[in-house]
């Protein structure tokens, strides 16, 4: 079976090369035949609307084409991501245009003049400057919307975001309208945690970590935008049923050398620090970045379990402390050969110290809630990750306008280390003298990805377009857990066979993709497909087991716009997604961290697949962004922890497919300028879910309404001085086994402008009232438990930045080549 689907996957390469190679005849006249001779003479307009001071495009810019003899208004359009706009279906006539876009003055081009031999009307790339308002001796800089709205995807702008000066892009994250941080730092999308996180349009395994891990290591500073893209479209991985959050960051690409230096401290011991230089010269532009974190956290958790079997209870309170030390680094270059060819490379290493102390203290009592037994534990955890990526990418560039075609590669590899050293003490006077348990585990882990990925983009000719491209995905990880025991009697440490294992988990993927774009009136439409082949095998050395599984697959996506006016659209949307089991979630070995807590992963697990459908309605005014909503998630086959408990008190958790699950809603984003120095932005989300057992289980069923609210208060005071006021809530979320209650913080920060505007000093408040933490309630045939974690959470940050010769934000052409994430979440046993 497996040679075919590799015949397919070269097939879909050769079928990309002879589609470029048969649409790059003469597209010239492949336009003429597209048109008929007879048909009436209908002129365009077009051009690019540029930031003059950044040199960044201006998306999502209001462009209204009027007549000079009367101002009748005759069509509009909606500048792209990448600035360009394109009014067509025009007369032959004399128009001026108006531009208008937030925050910027109001550009008028005059004398535009379409004839019967002259149709189109270039305007070139306009640069308009940001609008400035004097408030007493001091200019007060504009600045972009925080949100703006595109086919597929909603932006929002967050490098004015200050209630995340000196934290991490894990900071960043808690400001985003829809999306969620709980306390282990498992980002979730609409109340779901199956979400996939890119940097730069790749994926965040950031030389191999989690999503979440590497955005604990990425400064908040070096971020320019996050882009949320709930029904991504076929040229995306599949992955991640709840959609995909994309991290932009800072760079430039501007002649000369230009830089950023960033330094943050706070109270709680976090430090953090980000070096970004550039240096363009000729068709060569050199760059390298520095990221560093030393980061501390402390906090406390409690848990109440109740055994419903024999009515005994377990008590148990814990605090721990937690050090990390990471720091990554990057170097690269892009060539441009010549017009048509650029080449980029990149070599990034990322190095990640852990220290984690953590002391339980557990009491078990009777049905009259007396102390019937006790002890404490304490364990000793060190970690250290260590990896390599190198990237490299070719882009070819046609001379017909918005035809290129791209491959990448990447190689990734990585190595991980890990003690635990564990001591458990029990209490003599309960229940007659025991020895203190003591335990060694350690853990050697690997792994390695390998991915090369080609698109293809051809304009046919208007507004239309064809997207082709094909992946092939490689990866494979090796996890060798050893767990020993200090034998009292010998004195000497013994392997514990039965909870030592050895397990390997290899993946391959082949892909490939369809896309066509058009634009039909007042709609733009965009449908596409892709078909993939995953080959897995998971091996249990230990237990001398194989589990192997291959699928395939399809996933349709289909995104349509309507435009009513210039600043008035809808958007409707639907895709397919996936979400993969891997790491800890497929291997069956025990995971042993506490006697009275025992985990397992599920071999026979199968992937979950998501249908999403979304409908949204855009309006912008001068003032006012309004952004409505609603969605409906169909989950088939849903990946779920479960649990369950012996008559002993030992609980086991497992990871089964639900047969069903269902989210639906709605979302209000909204932006309003009060005034020329207050601006606010809100969200508000509603929605219903509901999740289903399957199987011997399918009396387990769980339903709730949530709701979720986010303002942020903005800011813009004379002489360089701004601030940000920000609260949050979020209610209640069902979970198959009962709920996370609500959470609710609020923030401050504020920030001001020095050394002629080249540098600025910022400083913040985190959780004002101290009010951020994590309360669970679980149940089960036979328990019933509740818990709250909470850590050091209200600190002070300071922070300084600088900009090395007018360092503008502009980033490089976004592929978006995707590979799968790399995490070692398997490694946390």
């Amino acid at each position: 079976m497996m040679p075919m689907y590799r015949q397919l996957f070269f097939g879909a390469i050769a079928l990309l090369a002879m589609a470029t190679l048969s649409l790059a005849e003469n597209p010239e006249q492949r336009g003429q035949r597209g048109s008929g001779e007879s048909a009436p003479p209908q002129g365009e307009v077009r051009g690019v609307l540029m930031d003059e001071e950044s040199q960044t495009p201006l998306m999502y810019a209001s462009v209204v084409l009027f007549t000079v003899e009367d101002s009748t208004m005759v069509a509009g359009s909606i500048s792209k991501e990448d600035g360009s706009f394109l009014i067509d279906n025009i007369t032959p006539g004399t128009y001026y245009v108006a531009i208008n876009y937030v925050g910027y003055p109001e550009q008028l081009m005059n004398d535009i003049q379409i004839s019967r031999r002259e149709l189109e009307a270039d305007l070139g790339t306009i640069k308009i400057s940001p609008d400035a308002a004097t408030l007493s001796e001091v200019t007060v800089e504009a600045t972009r919307e925080l949100m703006e709205v595109g086919l597929d995807r909603r932006v929002f702008n967050v490098e004015q975001e200050l209630t995340s000066v000196g934290g991490s892009a894990l900071d960043l994250m808690q400001n985003i309208p829809s999306v969620a941080v709980d306390f282990d730092g498992n980002v979730s999308l609409r109340g779901s945690d199956n979400v996939t996180i890119l940097i730069d349009g790749r994926p965040s395994g950031l030389l191999g970590l989690t999503g979440s891990e590497a955005l604990e290591q990425l400064p908040s500073e070096m971020v320019e935008r996050v882009e949320v893209i709930t029904n991504p479209s076929a040229r995306y991985d599949p992955d991640g049923t709840s959609g995909i959050i994309n991290i932009v960051m800072k760079e430039q690409v501007e002649r000369g050398y230009n830089g950023m230096v960033s330094i943050n401290a706070s109270t709680g011991q976090r430090y953090s620090g980000s070096v970004n230089l550039n240096y363009h010269v000729g068709s060569v532009n050199f760059f390298a970045n520095y990221s560093g974190r030393m980061f501390n956290s402390d906090g406390y958790g409690s848990s109440f379990r109740t055994n419903l079997v024999n009515d005994t209870y377990l008590d148990q309170e814990s605090d721990f402390d937690f050090d990390m030390d990471a720091h990554n680094f990057t170097v690269g270059l892009d060539y441009h050969m010549n017009d048509r060819h650029r080449l980029t490379t990149s070599f990034g290493y990322n190095t990640r110290d852990m220290d984690r102390f953590n002391y339980t203290d557990y009491q078990m009592l009777d049905s009259q809630h007396d102390l019937d037994d006790a002890f404490f534990r304490e364990t000793l955890n060190y970690m250290d990750h260590g990896g390599y990526q190198v990237n490299l990418s070719h882009e070819l560039m046609f001379d017909q306008e918005y035809r290129e075609w791209t491959t990448d590669f990447t190689f990734s590899s990585r190595g991980m280390d890990r003690i635990q050293e564990n001591e458990q003490v029990f209490n003599d006077q309960l229940a007659g003298q025991r020895p203190d348990l003591f335990e060694n585990t350690f853990t050697d882990g690997s792994m390695q990805m390998f991915r090369i990925q080609t698109d293809y983009t051809h304009p046919l000719g208007g507004e239309s377009k064809l997207e082709l491209g094909a992946q092939a995905f490689f990866r494979e990880r090796d996890h060798d857990f050893a767990f020993y025991d200090y034998d009292h009697d010998i004195d000497d440490w013994v392997n514990n066979e039965g909870l030592s294992n050895h397990y390997i988990h290899s993946e391959q993927r082949y892909a490939a993709y369809t896309m066509y774009s058009t634009v039909l009136g007042n709609y733009s439409i965009q449908g596409g497909l892709r078909m993939e082949y995953a080959d897995i095998l998971v091996e249990q050395q230990t237990m001398e087991e194989d589990y192997p599984n291959d699928y395939f697959s399809l996933f349709p996506s289909l995104h349509i716009r309507r435009s009513f006016t210039p600043t008035q659209s809808a958007q409707l949307s639907y895709s397919r997604r996936i979400n993969r089991p891997r790491g800890r979630q497929l291997n069956p070995f025990p995971s042993y961290n506490d006697p009275y807590d025992i985990s397992s992963g599920n071999p026979l697990l199968n992937p979950e697949y998501t249908n999403s459908l979304e409908l949204g309605y855009t309006r912008f005014s001068e003032r006012l962004t309004l952004n409505p909503s609603v969605f409906y998630r169909h989950t088939e086959g849903m990946i779920t922890r479960f649990r369950t408990m012996d008559d002993d008190g030992i609980a086991y958790t497992t990871f089964e497919n639900l047969n069903r699950g269902i989210s639906l809603g709605s979302e209000l984003a909204l932006t309003y300028r009060l005034s020329d120095w207050w601006r606010i932005n809100g969200t508000v989300s509603y929605f219903y879910r509901q999740v289903e057992g399957g199987g011997d289980r399918m009396e387990l069923q769980n339903e709730s309404y949530s709701w979720s609210t986010r303002m942020v208060n903005n800011f813009t005071f004379p002489r360089g001085w701004s601030a940000q006021l920000t609260g949050n809530y979020r209610s209640p979320l069902v979970m198959i086994q009962g709920e996370m209650k609500e959470m609710y913080s609020a923030d401050f920060a504020v920030r001001k402008n020095v050394l002629n505007n080249n540098a600025s000093i910022s400083l913040r408040l985190s959780d004002i009232f101290d009010t951020r933490r994590f309360r669970m309630y679980n149940y089960g045939d036979n328990f019933t438990l509740d818990s709250e974690r909470r850590r050091n959470s209200r600190m002070v940050f300071i922070g300084f930045t600088y900009r090395i010769n007018e360092y503008e934000r502009d980033r490089r052409r976004e592929r978006d080549a995707m590979d799968d994430d790399m995490d070692f979440d398997e490694f946390d046993m």
